[in-house]
């Protein structure tokens, strides 16, 4: 018995992404095989018939790709908001002080870590323009 393609999509929401793309990848095999004749007796010998796998696959492969997109956007944007945190968390502290502490912890910031003070006023500036 195979599932509706929105049944299937339910298993497959909490996975991850590695396992989704193994899925596709499976499916894709599978299809193949039937596109050139390359599957095994033994799947013309079940119920449903490899055709009517197929045709189901399409439908399954349709539910994997919005997956796919969800779980990349979602990579991506965790990836971001990891990025920014140390800019978000120096500008919270620099709105504690007043204008002078600012230079002044600027100033510290960059001799204690200049890779980051760039990045920080390359990332003020951009958000400026």
């Amino acid at each position: 018995m195979m599932l509706n393609p929105k049944d299937y999509r339910k298993e497959l929401e909490a996975a991850s992404l590695k396992k989704i793309l193994r899925e596709r990848d499976r499916i894709v095999e599978f299809m193949q095989d039937f596109e050139n004749n390359r599957l095994p007796k033994k799947y013309y010998e079940r119920d449903p018939s490899p055709k009517v796998v197929y045709m189901t696959n399409i439908e399954y492969l349709k539910e994997i790709c919005e997956l796919i997109k969800i779980k990349m956007y979602e990579a991506d944007s965790n990836h971001k908001a990891v990025r920014l945190s140390p800019f978000l968390a120096i500008e919270e502290v620099m709105s504690k002080f007043d204008e002078d502490k600012r230079k002044h912890f600027l100033e510290d910031l960059k001799l204690k870590d200049e890779e980051l003070y760039y990045k920080y006023i390359e990332w003020k500036m951009i958000g400026e323009e």
